[in-house]
């Protein structure tokens, strides 16, 4: 089939204002139907045996009926169009973050995971207990089927408002509060209750709770909470401070709640440079950046890649980052991390097909 007959799959490139933001894709080249068998041939393969690909294994991958000195012409002008590359002394060419783009924005169709893989991600995710258990799964079936650094944000919760404040008595000293968002995340939270405190002094507590923290946003709820200390009667006030203090870090705990997997998955890439794999790795560890780095690169409902360069953070331009949103009440995103020598189009496959599923078992834990 000519690369033609289909309409091309674009995905977005886009750049964000910020310290985060992507570097703006360049026009696309323009190149003829063999020029782009040949660079899709050495992309191919250099993706499947990590070897510079020769003009001969270019012409039996992609069928050509021509010479493979007429090949290595081809090479020739691609190379100087910043699309291949040619390691030291090897005769074999590799793709560049160039080369990378250009293919990628001429996959076509809508990348689909395959029926075996797709079920598992039903069954998995599907089963989910709780949003905090849904995340957590997501995280580790996006690292399994891509062997790549999985990336799960919490839907946001500047934005999620609270559902259900509950607390439920443990022992005479102690008791649980539970909170449930409107997004489905509960939070539980110990409560060390002041001693003498009655089922009438908690059944007081639930009727204030409910009138004036029930439907604020998260982020709102400690404040909340301790305004409501300094108005309240002086019986109630320290079992009041006391639940006050329970969600004292309610909003710092889950503003950056990132769900990160697959981390062991970059020390078997060859493709990194011991500084470079030590930097990628310490990235992972810096919750706060990543939340933001992710978001950033979700800005619509459309599959994201960021290649090389294209990512404004030094320490990923040896890597791409592959990442698509997900929406309910509220904006979460999620993608893979991986070096720029990835299967882009199963990668694409299974962040899409895990975004999907993860939408909809959302919406069912949410009720």
């Amino acid at each position: 089939m000519s690369p033609d007959e289909q309409p091309a799959l674009r995905l977005s490139v886009q750049a964000p204002a910020g310290a985060f933001a992507a570097a703006v894709s360049e026009e696309p080249i323009e190149l003829d139907e063999r020029k782009l068998l040949v660079l899709r041939a050495i992309v191919t393969e250099y993706i499947a045996h990590g070897e510079p690909v020769g003009s001969k294994r270019v012409v039996e991958t992609a069928r050509l009926d021509v010479s493979a000195a007429t090949v290595r012409n081809e090479m020739g002008v691609l190379e100087e169009m910043g699309l291949i590359a040619q390691p030291h002394t090897s005769a074999g060419r590799v793709p560049t973050d160039r080369g990378y783009r250009r293919f990628v924005d001429d996959l076509r169709a809508n990348p689909e995971l395959d029926d075996p893989r797709r079920e598992l991600v039903e069954e998995l995710l599907g089963s989910a207990l709780d949003v905090e258990d849904l995340l957590a799964r997501t995280s580790s079936v996006l690292s399994q089927l891509t062997r790549l650094v999985s990336l799960v944000i919490a839907p946001a919760i500047d934005a999620s408002r609270l559902r259900l404040i509950e607390l439920v008595p443990l022992t005479p000293g102690s008791a649980l509060l539970l909170l449930v968002a409107d997004t489905g995340r509960v939070d539980k939270r110990m409560v060390e209750l002041p001693v003498g405190t009655t089922e009438s002094d908690l059944e007081r507590l639930r009727n204030v709770l409910g009138e004036h923290v029930r439907g604020r946003r998260l982020g709102e709820i400690h404040p909340t909470m301790r305004s409501i200390v300094e108005d309240a009667p002086g019986d109630l006030r320290e079992l009041l401070a006391a639940v006050a203090e329970a969600t004292t870090e309610l909003a710092e705990d889950t503003l950056h709640h990132v769900f990160v997997g697959g981390q062991a998955s970059l020390a078997g890439e060859e493709t990194f440079e011991r500084d470079q794999l030590s930097r990628v790795l310490q990235l992972l560890e810096e919750r706060v950046t990543l939340a933001r780095l992710l978001s950033d690169a979700t800005s619509d409902d459309e599959p994201t890649v960021r290649i090389g360069n294209e990512n404004q953070v030094e320490d990923l331009r040896s890597t791409s980052l592959v990442a698509q949103r997900y929406q309910l009440v509220t904006a979460g995103s999620l993608g893979v991390l991986g070096p720029t020598r990835m299967d882009y189009a199963s990668v694409l496959a299974t962040v899409r097909a895990v975004a999907d599923q993860l939408q909809e078992t959302l919406a069912d834990l949410s009720g």
